[in-house]
């Protein structure tokens, strides 16, 4: 057999592997089969999640097939200055830890039955969150295709059929354990793939490590040494403690992952830890497209080769067999770590939100439908998607849109005494929505600071309205 395909079986029989015990073992642990203790086995696995498993479950979701292909591709395009997020990250994961997890952990299925008990009002909350997850997602599951249509030879389409058709077989299979369990698996296999990838790419351009990554350096490709560079650093930086806040703190894709630990001091470790964490996983990958970007400038890219396939054609064409097929699981994790974790989450906003008067009888065949339908819409956003340009961007822009909106919702919720009825929320989305296009579109503030200025204008604006209406009842 090929070495490569003997490799990525290998994983896929492992993940598999994982789906089918963790069915067996929560049906043999648990004959409870009432609604809420379906909801709890299925999407907060019994809050039997470690804070080690729950640690690198956040990790594997974030770093999705656009860190994998789409950090490298942003590096070599233009340098380090997306590390600053992460860095912002570091207080704003802080920030969810000690003062929002204390008064959500423990209490309900999703994030979104913490922001309002209103059903029309909670449905519509869920339904902005599930539109823009559905669009960052999709661009997401394109960017893991790139390596395996690359790799095949097979055309873009049928990459992102087949990537699909696998992850949504293993979620359906194993529920939320499954999904963790093998996330810690795919976290270590991406992270593989990284290290590798600094020894082969010296290795084939001849040349040593530290002598491409200092002439990326002194060619401007880490950072660029003039003061300009100060408003990039500071844009990245406090656009990311918002930013992050918004991602971490409101979708129920990390969400989960923290209200399904087994304590609140777990939940607390697993943001705060992840936040350092992620700082060594988007350096490692940054400096790939620093090493490519070297390589590059003795070997020239092909002209027809588009920016964001930089690293599949160098992984397809130079990496020996096995350390191939352990790139291509590596995207695999990637991608498949991030879209099991959306089918998932908005499969739990579909049956929590939506549809809360299901019978526990047909529970589990309404997962199955909902994980089916969510696979296809993804499919054919992901296909849109594979037109595009500069997908790392457009994946974070797309999740700015309405991140300022949700932690609007959570923190009005949490902090304020007043009840919000679905026409405030109405009004909040739209002047979330119309903030971004004045600031970003109109006055040019860079995308990384949507979710913190959506959120501001919604929460100043707010609390105006209601000092002339005090007569809505308090909590």
């Amino acid at each position: 057999m090929n070495p490569e395909i003997f490799v990525i079986t290998l994983y896929l029989l492992i993940i598999f592997g994982i789906a089918i015990y963790s069915k067996i073992k929560a049906k043999n642990n648990n004959d409870n089969d009432s609604r809420e203790n379906i909801l709890r086995n299925e999407y907060l696995a019994d809050n039997s999640i470690s804070r080690g498993e729950s640690l690198f479950s956040i990790i594997a979701t974030e770093v999705s097939a656009l860190t994998f292909i789409g950090i490298p591709a942003f590096a070599f395009g233009l340098d380090y200055r997306f590390i600053y997020l992460y860095f912002g990250a570091i207080i704003g994961r802080a920030i969810l830890a000690q003062f929002y997890l204390p008064l959500i952990y423990g209490q309900h299925t999703t994030i979104y039955e913490h922001m309002t008990k209103a059903p029309n009002s909670r449905k519509f909350i869920t339904s902005i969150y599930m539109v823009t997850k559905l669009l960052s997602i999709g661009v997401r599951l394109y960017s893991g295709s790139i390596l395996l249509a690359e790799y095949f030879e097979i055309n873009i389409y049928s990459a992102i059929v087949g990537l699909s058709i696998l992850t949504m077989a293993y979620t359906m299979i194993g529920g939320l354990r499954a999904v963790v369990k093998t996330d810690v698996i795919q976290t270590f296999v991406f992270i593989s793939g990284g290290i590798a990838a600094h020894f082969i790419i010296p290795q084939v351009a001849e040349m040593s490590w530290s002598e491409m990554i200092y002439s990326g350096h002194e060619n401007n490709k880490i950072f660029i040494p003039h003061l300009s560079y100060i408003k990039i650093v500071l844009v990245g930086f406090l656009g990311g403690i918002i930013f992050d806040m918004a991602t971490h703190g409101v979708d129920q894709d990390f969400a989960q992952r923290l209200l399904a630990t087994k304590s609140l001091k777990d939940a607390q470790f697993s943001i705060t830890m992840s936040s350092f964490l992620s700082i060594f996983v988007g350096l490692l990958f940054l400096s790939i497209g620093t090493l490519l970007w070297v390589y590059h400038q003795k070997y020239p890219l092909s002209v027809d080769v588009k920016q964001d396939y930089v690293f599949a054609v160098f992984i397809t064409k130079h990496f020996p067999p096995v350390l191939k097929g352990l790139l291509l699981s590596g995207v695999l994790a990637a991608t498949m770590s991030t879209l099991d974790s959306t089918i998932n989450a908005l499969s739990s906003c579909i049956t929590a939100d939506f549809f809360p008067n299901r019978l526990a009888k047909n529970v589990r065949y309404w997962m199955k439908i909902d994980s089916v339908i969510i696979t296809i819409i993804l499919v054919g956003i992901s296909f849109l998607a594979s037109q595009s340009e500069q997908i790392l961007t457009l994946g974070l822009k797309i999740a700015s849109w309405s991140g300022g909106f949700l932690l609007f919702c959570l923190s009005f919720a949490i902090f304020e005494k007043y009840k919000l009825t679905i026409y405030n929320y109405i009004f909040c989305y739209l002047l979330n929505l119309s903030s971004i296009y004045v600031f970003h579109i109109i006055f040019k503030w860079p995308w990384q600071w949507n979710a913190a200025i959506s959120l501001f204008v919604s929460y100043i604006v707010m609390k105006i309205y209601l000092l002339f209406h005090q007569s809505q009842k308090p909590r």
